[in-house]
């Protein structure tokens, strides 16, 4: 595991691209309840950066 020193507002702009290419999924454009191994991981990320703006 690697840390890497972020301000706030880098992992506020971390969360909001997470968020706009979970919106533009090209897998779940064509099928919307298809699995998608990267929005899996995209969500797990964003989870835990939000949990970090909110600490």
């Amino acid at each position: 595991m690697t840390d890497v020193a972020l301000s706030p507002k880098e992992i506020r702009i971390l969360v909001q691209s997470l968020d706009n290419c979970l919106a533009t999924c090209k897998v779940h454009a064509k099928k919307p309840d298809a699995p998608c191994e990267d929005c899996d991981a995209a969500k797990k990320i964003q989870d835990k950066l939000k949990k970090k703006l909110l600490a």
